[in-house]
């Protein structure tokens, strides 16, 4: 098997985060990952629109489409939802039709022998090149057609008008991974200086697929794990064979970027790489489950994290209060003698905008965690009392719930039913598995650890200890061995997530016995899957975790500044 330092990667980044681009046979589905027919396709273009194409850089094409299929590093993707688009037709003429079909005619007729003359000339100019050059130049000038008004067909100018431009329906389908990136990885390098040849193409490209999928490329150091590899057992993707560099130009000196075209390639299937090692395989804690997730409303997105117990508890009531007969104490964690149970229960989990550079913790959110622990009796009965409440508490607007706070605030909320246009409100950016989860909310401790910012040194210390000793606890709380590593404190070690000091007093329960707050780190020597919620407010909100990729750019404390 070659060794990962022989291995050759082009590293594609997607700066607005989104990818758009529409599958080949399905114009309202997107493609994802991009295809490798397409990358080659965007390195020639590029080349192609250079002022003087580059001959090495031609040799770095020809090499490369003969290394067969590579294997593709992306993360999974989200589609966004297609509607369809009415876009005014780019050419909208005040000139006829036939007129302007004989004009595009002629003028692609001659490019052809233009194209076709210099070829066989080997870029020489002779007379007959002069003289087709001129008959273009003369066809491709309409000044005179739009110019005079005698030659101007009425019923055709009046189609510039806002009003009367024609209307063509147009999709634009989009995904948005989770990781903006893709890599194509092959099994060998390019040889001689040709590496640094590609890296000067490669940092030219500027989109991929649609003109708004913005795109900067290079040759990746350290190629990543691949997600999808070739095989014959799998999903058709669109690669390059051998001669694709002569045929793109084929069929550019026909369409010359104007004409509809089509792209060639040759059909090779993937697979998605999913198996994984006994030692690889996640984790599941006891909050592990199904999620249904209730979106706010954009004028009900001001409410910070620190009214998220305040949030989940109405949010509970007013579903609990909805539920039948001794099921809803069930629900609730309690058991028919009305005492608290240790068994998995649901939990309401706001969902803080966290994690991405400009965050700033608003609540943008709420999901309701249905563990899979809970019997089936009772995960209908969640359902059906979630529909009563809906239906109780519609407000004016189609599809939106209202949730009452208190002090005369309303909350507008609506079920996703659909994938979530916030990245917040995805389930992966949640339950994705991984070896470091990080706070977004505080955990309130199981058990107190006395005072951690009081007293003399050794006291701070033994207090310290003690909440880390607390937090391993509220770890095997939830089902969870050991963690190899803690980290706890008050301030955040993810981007956007709020001081614990900002938060009221947590008390469970009622009881007067205060809980302490604390942000943590945990790190586990095995994948965990989410959703992880640790520590005695696990059930309205506090101590939700999120995962920390390997790969993402943290600093000392890990907050991200990536994303």
């Amino acid at each position: 098997m070659t060794s990962t330092t022989e291995k050759f990667c082009i590293e594609v980044n997607f700066l607005t985060g989104r990818y758009v681009a529409t599958y080949h046979n399905d114009r309202r589905r997107s493609e994802w990952p991009p295809h490798p027919a397409r990358l080659f396709s965007a390195l020639v273009a590029t080349w192609i629109d250079a002022d003087k194409p580059d001959e090495a850089e031609r040799k770095v094409l020809e090499w490369l489409e003969t290394q067969g299929p590579p294997a593709i590093a992306a993360s999974d993707a989200v589609a966004r939802r297609v509607v369809a688009h009415f876009v005014p037709v780019n050419d909208a003429s005040i000139v006829s039709r036939n007129w302007q079909a004989r004009k595009a005619s002629a003028v692609s007729e001659l490019a052809t022998e233009l194209h076709r003359e210099l070829a066989y000339l080997n870029g020489g100019v002779t007379k007959e090149v002069t003289r087709t050059q001129q008959k273009l130049a003369r066809e491709r000038d309409v000044s005179r057609q739009v110019r005079h008004v005698g030659n101007t067909n009425p019923s055709s100018a009046i189609q510039i008008l806002p009003d009367h431009r024609v209307k063509q329906e147009r999709f634009f389908p989009s995904v948005t991974p989770d990781h903006p990136r893709v890599s194509y990885l092959w099994d060998t390098r390019p040889p001689g200086a040709l590496n640094d040849v590609i890296d000067g193409l490669l940092c030219r490209v500027t989109r991929l697929g649609h003109p708004s999928s913005l795109v900067s490329c290079r040759v990746a150091p350290n190629p990543p794990a691949a997600s999808h590899v070739p095989d014959k057992a799998g999903d058709s993707l669109r690669g390059v064979m051998r001669g694709q560099l002569a045929e793109l130009e084929r069929r550019y000196a026909r369409h010359q970027g104007i004409k509809p075209r089509s792209l060639p390639y040759t059909d090779i299937r993937y697979r998605q790489v999913t198996e994984i090692s006994p030692e690889e395989q996640p984790h599941e804690p006891d909050t592990t489950g199904d999620w249904i997730v209730f979106e706010f409303a954009h004028d009900s997105r001001a409410l910070p994290a620190m009214r998220t117990v305040e949030l989940a508890t109405a949010m509970r009531a007013a579903v609990l209060d909805c539920a039948e007969g001794p099921v809803r104490g069930e629900l609730g964690g309690y058991g028919p003698d009305g005492r608290q149970t240790a068994a998995p229960h649901v939990a309401f989990l706001p969902l803080p905008y966290v994690g991405f550079r400009h965050a700033d913790g608003r609540l943008l959110g709420i999901a309701v965690s249905v563990p899979k622990a809970l019997d089936d009796a009772s995960r209908r009965a969640l359902f059906r009392a979630i529909g009563t409440w809906e239906r109780a508490a519609s407000s004016g607007w189609v599809g939106w719930v209202e949730l009452n706070l208190g002090n005369r605030d309303v909350i507008r909320l609506s079920r996703l039913r659909g994938p979530a246009t916030l990245v917040s409100l995805r389930s992966r950016v949640w339950r994705r598995p991984s070896r470091r989860w990080v706070s977004a909310l505080p955990v309130a401790l199981p058990r107190h650890p006395g005072r951690l910012g009081r007293g003399t040194q050794a006291a701070r210390t033994r207090a310290w200890a003690q909440a880390d000793a607390a937090l391993r606890m509220a770890c095997a709380h939830v089902g969870l061995p050991e963690p190899s590593g803690t980290e706890v404190g008050f301030s955040p070690f993810v981007a956007g997530a709020r001081m614990t000091t900002s938060f009221p007093p947590f008390s469970r329960n009622g009881k007067t016995t205060r809980r302490q707050l604390v942000h943590a780190s945990v790190t586990f020597d095995y994948p965990v899957a989410g959703p992880l919620v640790l520590g005695a407010g696990r059930f309205v909100g506090l101590g939700l975790m999120r995962p920390v990729a390997d790969t993402e750019n943290t600093n000392s404390r890990g907050v991200d500044a990536s994303d």
